[in-house]
């Protein structure tokens, strides 16, 4: 079994407890029919020691067998003296026992925690690994589709024949998709860190992005922003709140309209994405993070950001999307 601490730690209070002992032992054979209290003081002491500095198995069935032995000769003698009762001797088997119980709960504990941390290890190797994949594979897409877009565009423009410009523009559609999925890539690598954090003014923030939309959007935008701040990197809390807009914008009709909202509520910064498309209504479970490129870099920055991603029914039946941050009353 894997050590916990170092040799010399062990050897040491090791040492500590055998000297300890020792002295115990001899207050045993000076006392009889006093010895009750070094007996427990040995025991006491040797799950102690070992609950500090797990030694290896060999050390602790040692040690167990060696305080067995050198408590039973003092009380089989004080007992064969008439000192004591006979029948206390039954208690070193007893303490043994609970002693050899305390040595299998401390050693399967700690092969837990070793194994726990083997897979946190594996675990964190295997998210560097996908996000410095997903960044290459991001950049690697950017160029062929920024070269493709370049020659479709003048092939377009010299083109004379209906048919072919509209193959071109479809060409084109299909090309700024693989450019968003390439962005939304670049956006899920980085989601899930938080350096380079710092004071994030929420309103504001919910302001761009509702001055940022409403031109590019057929459905109404509103907003209903009151102060709040919270600790966080910006772009990437601001890419969340638009990846939401966003999957707002592709779920609603032309009608629907779209709301987003700040305010502070005891502790939190909140910030939410409401519309009034079919909500969950047409989706009785709510979205998670399995749903999509864009929920998923939506849950990987709240998540980063020790904050929480909430689903409900909005007040006009659609959807309301919340993200609460820690606030920062600054």
């Amino acid at each position: 079994m894997p050590a916990i601490a170092s040799p010399q730690a062990r050897r040491w209070v090791l040492g500590t407890w055998i000297a300890f002992s020792a002295v115990n032992v001899v207050l045993m054979w000076l006392g009889p029919g006093l010895e009750t209290i070094p007996f427990h003081l040995i025991w006491v002491s040797l799950s102690i020691a070992y609950g500090l500095q797990a030694w290896p198995l060999s050390w602790a069935l040692s040690a167990c067998l060696g305080a067995a032995v050198l408590t039973a000769m003092p009380l089989t003698s004080h007992a064969l003296d008439g000192v004591i009762a006979l029948e206390e001797i039954s208690e070193i088997p007893l303490m043994s026992a609970l002693f050899l119980v305390l040595v299998w709960h401390v050693r399967r504990r700690t092969a837990a925690v070793v194994e726990a941390r083997r897979s946190a290890e594996r675990e964190s190797v295997a998210i560097r690994m996908q996000q410095r994949f997903v960044r290459l594979a991001s950049h690697e897409l950017r160029t062929p589709i920024t070269v493709a877009r370049g020659y479709t565009e003048l092939l377009r423009e010299d083109c004379t024949d209906p048919r072919l410009v509209e193959d071109a523009t479809i060409i084109l559609d299909e090309l700024g998709k693989l450019e968003r999925i390439a962005g939304r890539l670049l956006a899920l690598a980085w989601a899930h860190e938080a350096d380079g954090a710092g004071l994030v003014d929420i309103e504001a923030l919910a302001h761009r992005v509702t001055r940022r939309w409403a031109p590019v959007t057929n459905q109404p935008m509103h907003s209903d922003l009151a102060p709040a701040n919270a600790m966080g990197h910006e772009d990437r809390l601001e890419t969340a709140v638009d990846c939401l807009v966003e999957n707002a914008i592709a779920h609603t009709g032309n009608l629907a309209s779209i709301v987003l909202r700040t305010y502070r509520q005891d502790g939190w910064a909140v910030l939410e994405v409401e519309d009034d498309g079919p909500g969950l209504t047409a989706n009785p479970a709510p979205p998670d993070a399995k749903h999509g490129l864009g929920l998923t870099i939506v849950r990987g920055v709240v998540d980063a950001h020790g904050g929480q991603l909430l689903f409900a029914k909005g007040g006009a039946g659609g959807l309301r999307v919340t993200i609460r941050l820690p606030a920062n009353h600054h």
